[in-house]
């Protein structure tokens, strides 16, 4: 017997906010007696009136373009996909409301918006939850516990990169995405902010930032087959060094113009007893190399849960009704925060973390901005 069932509201029924769609409708599917389940209750998107089909097997959830009916209606849980520069407004609507929030990265447009968002929460006393998919893979929760053992003794240095290769046709039109006063940022603050949040999950904050950006596609048509071309202004590709509080120093790199090799994202972290490497698109397991074996290790390990971590058996689609590794990771980051709900516990990904993700993103930036400047964290 289902002990809750979740009265959930989605905001942006784009590609993002129909991946977290799928997933609430794929939790019967993929636990038989789950703790909690959800029913897409309200869609809060522009353009209403499209995808007919796809909302009738949802449920036929309320559709309206109207943030007055959405936020008025009886929901449990806002869900914000909707570009970064609305986070704000629909996070505080939510907060006002007294209903739990799930939002999308990166959390806010800039650092200022992202603590107001976790001031309002903090205020109302919600529960929240920040789509930090990559610590929902299996490989990154092992690598998570296989660090926490000590098994790789001082961590000396990491490198994590995640590469798209989605804007490499400078015909493809501007969009809000490419806009810095509607995205807050390009790869860096799209992709790369994945990975500023895996390597604080795996070793830590920051202690400080340098970065180096660029932009390679300086203008893009107003529309598709429009020669009228609009300035880009956010990065095409970054490069950051940081230092950790641990004394460990290492890079984050992320493009979106990485032609001829499609999505790709490691992380590697070297240690005085070893190393490890979470492919991401070898999803299951972390690679171990244990120095004092002389030995590769690769598969189930027998280490801790990470403290506070819950099992992935409750929150990850079993291997025969996998829903593919990308959703499978979503669906896993949306469950455990229904999860944390009914227990009422704060999130490790709440917006409070997310602020600390923000922070890095945001020195970052002002590092490239200026040459490359050390900017020591925290953050005035």
């Amino acid at each position: 017997m289902t002990e809750k069932q979740m009265k959930i509201g989605l905001v942006g029924l784009g590609g993002i906010g129909k991946v977290h769609a799928h997933a609430y409708h794929s939790i019967p599917h993929c636990f038989s007696q789950p703790k909690v389940n959800a029913r897409l209750a309200a869609v809060l998107r522009s353009a209403a009136g499209r995808d007919r089909e796809l909302l009738n097997n949802l449920g036929s959830p309320l559709e309206t373009a109207d943030p007055f009916d959405f936020f008025n209606q009886d929901l449990d849980v806002v869900d914000v996909c909707s570009p970064n520069h609305l986070h704000l407004e629909h996070i505080s609507a939510a907060a006002d409301k007294k209903q739990h929030i799930y939002c999308e990265k990166p959390l806010a447009l800039n650092l200022a918006e992202a603590r107001r968002m976790a001031e309002k929460a903090g205020q109302a006393g919600v529960l929240t939850h920040t789509a930090f998919v990559m610590r929902y893979y299996p490989a990154a929760r092992q690598a998570k516990a296989i660090l926490d053992s000590g098994a790789l003794g001082e961590i000396y240095n990491f490198r994590a990169y995640l590469f798209h290769s989605s804007y490499m046709d400078p015909q493809r039109p501007i969009s809000w995405r490419l806009q810095h006063k509607f995205s807050g940022g390009g790869a860096l603050a799209d992709l790369g902010v994945h990975s500023i949040d895996t390597v604080r999950y795996l070793l830590g904050d920051a202690d400080w930032v340098q970065c180096r950006t660029r932009t390679f596609i300086a203008a893009r048509p107003k529309a598709a087959g429009s020669s009228e071309l609009v300035p880009v202004d956010v990065d095409d590709w970054a490069l950051c060094t940081l230092g950790l509080k641990n004394g460990a120093q290492g890079v984050v790199e992320t493009t979106r113009m990485c032609g001829g090799i499609g999505d790709t994202s490691r992380i590697q972290i070297f240690g005085s007893r070893g190393s490890l490497e979470v492919d991401f698109l070898r999803p299951q397991n972390a690679l171990w190399y244990d120095l004092q074996r002389k030995q590769v290790c690769f598969g189930a390990q027998d280490f801790a849960l990470p403290e506070g971590e819950r099992p992935m058996s409750e929150i990850y689609p079993p291997a025969k009704l996998s829903l593919g590794d990308f959703n499978d990771t979503h669906f896993a980051c949306i469950m455990d925060f229904l999860l944390n709900i009914v227990e009422n516990r704060p999130s490790a990904v709440n917006f409070a973390s997310a602020v600390k993700a923000q922070e890095i993103l945001e020195a970052a930036y002002l590092s490239a901005a200026r040459g490359a400047e050390t900017i020591r964290l925290p953050l005035a």
